[in-house]
């Protein structure tokens, strides 16, 4: 019992010290996350996955790094993965912390934070995953166009397909745009 009173009061103390948290509320409509074209099949079937080292844990530099601004996202990978806010809010797994001038970092819920379980290891090396079940669009940059058919076919059918202007004030150009969900069954 003893042990519990310890933990409790130290992460009442961590609370108190550490940043806080964006309030899941206050999201915004949409996130930026910037690949490279070549991983999308992985993210498709394991989701954007984000393992801090001790150092990254450290420096409070935990979670899925994103971007407010589509343009500020692109310079980091040739395809922008734009990620549905609300949903990510609605499922009550993540929590947002702000990184940077236009940055957040979507990391995990520690839905065993008050269970009295105790803090283990593990729960820091899980890290976080986001599905991609919360991708919206896939926005491609560079001067190739993505090959449309071979997406869908790939299982990226329900995710809107885009590219970024070729001017800096052109807009997004759609390429594909999946059928409303009711329109699928």
């Amino acid at each position: 019992m003893k042990m519990k009173l310890i933990m409790e009061s130290f992460r009442t103390f961590l609370k108190e010290e550490a940043p806080v948290p964006t309030p899941m509320s206050d999201v915004p409509q949409h996130l930026y996350h910037a690949v490279g074209s070549d991983h999308l099949d992985g993210l498709r079937d394991n989701g954007i996955v984000n393992l801090p080292s001790e150092l990254e844990f450290e420096e409070n530099k935990t979670g899925v790094p994103c971007s407010l601004d589509m343009n500020d996202a692109q310079r980091h990978g040739d395809v922008v993965l734009e990620l549905d806010g609300e949903q990510l809010a609605d499922s009550g797994q993540y929590t947002l912390d702000p990184y940077g001038p236009s940055g957040m970092r979507v990391g995990m819920t520690d839905s065993a934070y008050s269970s009295g379980h105790g803090v283990h290891d593990m729960v820091d090396k899980l890290g976080t995953n986001i599905p991609f079940q919360f991708v919206k669009k896939m926005i491609f940059a560079g001067d190739s166009l993505p090959n449309v058919r071979k997406l869908k076919d790939g299982g990226f059918g329900g995710v809107e397909i885009a590219t970024f202007p070729s001017s800096p004030d052109g807009e997004i150009q759609s390429m594909w745009t999946p059928p409303p969900p009711e329109e699928n069954q």
